[in-house]
């Protein structure tokens, strides 16, 4: 793991962000909270992409999962795809797996299936689905991470106190999980100019450009080759998502009906 990625993750409990500013301070990446236990949009989710989009943040997505039954799971995975959609976004997505009070109880074999059930509504989405969770939810072992070969993102927070960007956690203290992870949220006690409250500070081992869902591998393969795409009939609904994906990629496309 040697190239390492600053950036942030932020919710509506932030407030207002001035992205400017926190793009200036060396920002390489955010993650935005998708949807609230309501069932209702972040409240600063829509001024938080704009912000990264305007200053050329590379942004994912995640969502705290308060589901106890596949039925909620399901509900709420389709709640964030339908977010991602409305605002022509493809990127990973984030299921984030930590609530005592809600989750612990359910049991590994239950919670397993639970998160395996929002897993199948945002891979039938075309996202990619990932995990986010604490270290002690991996060491209490909540779940079957065997299960899940998805990139993780883990959480834990070696030293208190204030950190900065320039502040980059000695590597003794990265979470192990028994393989690889993509990114690490090493303080909830951040100070980023822009962001007037605490925020949690994460490193990724991966270019913030993968948050899209395309490795370096992906983009260079197609780089200097046009292809076309084809497929057989399908619904005026799911050509949109196309089309909508197309845009976000920067391709020319238009919809043809067939006769």
């Amino acid at each position: 793991m040697s190239e390492r990625y600053i950036g942030i993750d932020v919710s509506d409990n932030q407030k207002v962000i001035d992205w400017k500013l926190v793009a200036a301070e060396g920002c390489q990446f955010a993650i935005l909270r998708s949807v609230r236990h309501s069932g209702k949009t972040d409240y600063q989710f829509d001024a938080n992409l704009r912000g990264c989009r305007e200053n050329k943040i590379p942004v994912a997505v995640y969502k705290y999962t308060y589901a106890k039954t596949n039925e909620e799971s399901e509900k709420e995975a389709q709640q964030v795809v339908t977010l991602l959609r409305e605002n022509s976004l493809v990127c990973k997505v984030f299921w984030d797996v930590e609530d005592r009070d809600y989750l612990y109880k359910l049991g590994k074999a239950k919670l397993t299936e639970v998160i395996k059930a929002a897993q199948r509504v945002v891979e039938s989405a075309g996202l990619e689905f990932c995990l986010y969770t604490g270290l002690y939810v991996y060491n209490e072992n909540w779940f079957d991470f065997a299960q899940f070969d998805c990139p993780l993102w883990i959480a834990r927070y070696p030293v208190k106190g204030t950190k900065t960007f320039k502040d980059f956690p000695a590597e003794k203290y990265t979470p192990s999980v028994g393989r690889e992870i993509y990114g690490w949220q090493f303080s909830s006690e951040g100070k980023v100019n822009g962001i007037s409250t605490n925020v949690d500070l994460n490193v990724l081992y991966y270019d913030p450009v993968t948050l899209g869902g395309k490795t370096h591998a992906e983009d260079t393969q197609v780089k200097d080759e046009g292809y076309v795409f084809m497929t057989d009939v399908i619904s005026k609904n799911q050509a949109q998502q196309l089309l909508s994906t197309t845009k976000v990629m920067n391709i020319p496309a238009r919809l043809y009906k067939s006769v």
